[in-house]
Parts: C-alpha cells; sequence; structure tokens
C-alpha cells in the first residue's frame, strides 16, 4: 500500500522534549555551578580573611611602647595559626615607618589615614607572588602625624585557592550526579507521558478499515482533545460514507428499471419489420433515453448536492444577483414561457452566506418544476427582505402540490405520480441544500388559486462571517 506523502514526519517527540530537558537541566547545572563557585570563593576568603586577621590581632596585642621605642613579642601561636602549604610573611613598623621586627624586606604601602577603621584586609605582592595582607595600627604614645605601630601579616593564596577548587570539584561531581539522575528520571517519565499516545496509534492501527466507530479510550485531559477530534473526523467520514453508499444505492436502484426498458425498447425496435410501428418503436426509444438522461442528470446533481453540504459554506451572495441569473439560463433553454412572468428584487443587495453552487442548483430545479409542471400563464419571483431573513417565493398558477404530500416529497425518490418521469429529486435536492444553509422550504397555497414554493435564509452577519 502506497503511503501517503502529505504527512511527513519530524523528529520525534519523545526525543524533542528529552532534548529541551537535557538543555534546561545542562544550563541550571551551570547556573548552579557558577553560584557554588562563586559562594565557595566568597567563603574561602571570608573565612582565611578572619583567620589572617587574628592572627595580626595577636601580635598587635604584643606590641608596646617602652623607653621611647616600640618593642613587639611575636607569639608563635600567631603565625601557626595560618596553617600548612602557605608562607606567611610579617613586619612590624614604628612610627616612623622603620621596620622593628620581621621581614626587611617586606615593605608594603601603608594606608596611614585608614589605620583607625581598624584591620585593613589588602590584595598585594612579596617577590613577585600574590598575597593576601592584614594591616592593622596600635597607637603608640607618641607625638607626631603618624602614633602608629604598623603591623602587617602576608599569607600566600595557595590554601585558599586550593580549599575553593576542592570544594567547587565535590560540588561539580555531586551536581553532575544530580543532573544526570534527573534527565533519566525525566526520560522515563516522559516516556510513560508519552505512552497514551502510543495507545491511541494501536488503537487506530488494529482497528478495521470499515470500523468507523468512536474510539474509546481512557486518555489525559491533555490528550483529549485529540482523542475528540479523530471521533468527530471519523463521524463525518462514516456520515459521508453512508451518503455515497446511499447515492450508489440509489442510482443502481433508479437506473436499473429504465436501462432494462430501453434494452427491451431496441430489442423490439430490430424484430419490427412494419415502418409505422418501427417509427411507434423508435419513438418510444426516443423518450426513454430523453428519460434516461433526465433520471442520471438528477442522480449527478444529487449526488454533487450532498457532497456540497460537507464543504465550509463561506461565500458571501447577493441572492437576488443569483436568482436573475438562474431565470435567464432555465427561461433560454424554454420553447414557451408564462405570459404572465416577473422578477420582484429589492434594490439593495440580499445578503447571505453559502455555497452558490448548490444553492443555484436548488433554485433551477424550482424553476424547472413551475415551469414544467405548473405555471401555464403566470410565474412571479419575489425576493423580501425581512429582519435578520431573506425570504424567496416562487408563485405560479398550476395546482400544485396538495397539502397531504408536502412532507413525502421532501425526500428523495418520492414520484408526485401523474406517469411524470425522472426520479422526483428536485425538491428533495432543495430541502437538503436549504439545511445545509440553516434555512427553510415550505410551501402555500395562496388565496387567489395560486401556488407557492417559498425558501428562507438567515440574512449575512458580519460578526458570523469568515474572513
Amino acid at each position: 500500500m502506497q503511503r501517503s506523502q502529505h504527512v511527513v514526519a519530524g523528529r520525534s517527540l519523545y526525543v524533542r522534549l528529552v532534548t529541551r530537558m537535557g538543555a534546561v537541566l545542562a544550563v541550571s547545572a551551570a547556573v548552579l555551578l557558577i553560584a557554588i563557585w562563586i559562594s565557595t570563593q566568597l567563603a574561602a576568603n571570608d573565612a582565611y580573611d578572619r583567620i589572617l586577621s587574628g592572627s595580626a590581632l595577636q601580635i598587635a596585642e604584643n606590641t608596646w611602647y617602652e623607653n621611647g621605642a616600640v618593642n613587639v613579642d611575636v607569639p608563635l601561636a600567631a603565625l601557626s595559626m595560618l596553617g600548612t602549604g602557605d608562607h606567611a610573611i610579617y613586619a612590624v613598623f614604628d612610627p616612623q615607618g622603620r621596620v622593628i621586627a620581621g621581614d626587611g624586606e617586606f615593605r608594603p604601602e601603608i594606608p596611614w589615614d585608614e589605620l583607625e577603621q581598624g584591620p585593613l584586609l589588602r590584595d598585594g605582592e612579596y617577590l613577585g607572588t600574590p598575597v593576601r595582607m592584614a594591616v592593622i595600627g596600635r597607637r603608640m604614645p607618641v607625638a607626631g602625624p603618624h602614633p602608629w605601630a604598623v603591623i602587617v601579616l602576608a599569607q600566600t593564596n595557595n590554601a585558599r585557592t586550593s580549599f575553593a577548587q576542592s570544594l567547587g570539584t565535590k560540588a561539580l561531581l555531586l551536581i553532575v550526579a544530580m543532573s544526570a539522575l534527573t534527565l533519566v528520571a525525566a526520560m522515563f517519565t516522559l516516556y510513560q507521558a508519552l505512552a497514551p499516545l502510543k495507545r491511541i496509534e494501536a488503537a487506530i492501527r488494529e482497528r478495521d478499515l470499515n470500523d468507523l466507530s468512536p474510539l474509546t479510550l481512557t486518555v489525559p485531559a491533555e490528550t483529549h482533545a485529540l482523542v475528540s477530534a479523530i471521533n468527530a473526523f471519523m463521524q463525518r467520514l462514516a456520515v459521508h460514507r453512508a451518503t455515497m453508499r446511499r447515492v450508489i444505492g440509489d442510482a443502481a436502484h433508479q437506473l436499473r428499471t429504465p436501462v432494462t426498458a430501453l434494452l427491451s425498447q431496441m430489442e423490439l425496435l430490430e424484430s419490427q419489420t412494419d415502418d409505422d410501428r418501427r417509427r411507434r418503436h423508435l419513438d418510444q426509444l426516443r423518450e426513454r433515453t430523453r428519460s434516461l438522461g433526465a433520471l442520471v442528470n438528477q442522480l449527478i446533481n444529487h449526488a454533487m448536492v450532498q457532497h456540497r453540504n460537507d464543504i465550509s459554506l463561506r461565500g458571501r451572495i447577493d441572492l437576488g444577483e443569483l436568482v436573475r441569473r438562474q431565470m435567464t439560463e432555465v427561461l433560454s433553454n424554454r420553447a414557451r414561457t408564462p405570459d404572465d412572468l416577473a422578477l420582484d428584487t429589492p434594490q439593495a443587495p440580499c445578503l447571505i452566506r453559502g455555497d452558490a453552487i448548490s444553492l443555484a442548483e436548488a433554485i433551477k430545479n424550482i424553476l424547472d418544476n413551475a415551469l414544467q409542471y405548473g405555471a401555464p400563464g403566470l410565474l412571479h419571483v419575489r425576493l423580501e427582505t425581512r429582519p435578520e431573513r431573506c425570504e424567496l417565493r416562487f408563485v405560479d398558477d398550476g395546482p400544485g402540490i396538495a397539502a397531504a404530500d408536502w412532507e413525502r416529497l421532501r425526500k428523495p425518490f418520492a414520484p408526485r405520480g401523474e406517469g411524470r418521469m425522472g426520479a422526483s429529486l428536485g425538491l428533495s435536492i432543495v430541502e437538503e441544500v436549504m439545511r445545509a444553509h440553516d434555512g427553510e422550504m415550505r410551501f402555500e397555497h395562496l388565496p387567489e388559486g395560486h401556488f407557492a414554493v417559498v425558501l428562507e435564509f438567515p440574512a449575512w452577519q458580519e460578526s458570523l462571517a469568515f474572513p
């Protein structure tokens, strides 16, 4: 079986969802990792800065002024608190900026004006190596612009960098592991969430071609609209197929008898040798052929109208102009027309929403019926505009249709008797067209003895119009 080329299989919905979920997890993991890395750096710096400041304060507490000089006794505990893996450097300056203890080559710039603020933390260098410094001033009882003994304690950044990298690496491993587990869980969840689509596919694939009954599945609310749309489509398809079967069955039933009669008439014609009888058989053959042509034409028109009733009615139609065209076409093909013939339409267009082809066929059928079976001397067509309605009246002076037959003649293949040929589909076609247009067809016997067929349509409304 050849597959349709109108539906192209795109990327798997499952793959697309997993890809997007993976992308979201990757971005989230990256953002979280950056945030943890920054937080780790800040936490490590804060912890090591506190230790560095505490060690510098211990040295400052052991600094005093005596005998006109600044003295300092550096406790070993102050330097041991800085831990291993780093190199500690310190220098103690007197108020004149001279180094009285520590490394004489370590001479950072002293912020004399900021010493009152307490321990100051600065980044600096020692012999080309980046260091972190704590600067503390202790006031001495001396006169001068800078009465401070200054303690500068520095530490290299190896320990704090190693600590931050260790925490960041552990966080990275944890985030990667949790992201992988989350992605696996999401893949399983998405697979389970899409399982109803597999059930819908299996239910449709396993169906018999002739089974157009609705799907009976319990599905999630998100796919309920999809199943409802499929069921509605299958219902329309079932109605359409039933209509086509009925049309084919009606055509087979209606054509069987006239075709058989036509063949019999041809056989009789071949067996006749008398010219008068051959002429009569030939006339009968011609009449039956004309009748068969009319029947086939009616069946085709009936099938066409039923097919077009399934089409959305989107067009805006000027009913008066449509009636005028159909009257011109029908009357131009008639050898005899009523003496009293009139078409009365309002000056303003009478607009309706519908299908011009099926409406034209309905109007043509009514005109043909009126001219063939009624209207010996009068045919008036009047179009009137009423509030939210358009009314089209066909009035003739023929005998009309008995009230007892009004409902019966709305149905297909309901003959009106009197030896009339054809399938009697004209009024049933009109009835189907009016039903498709939300309109109404009715019959009236008028007081002056005339008969009227009335078609009533809903008028065009902009709020209901399609673009």
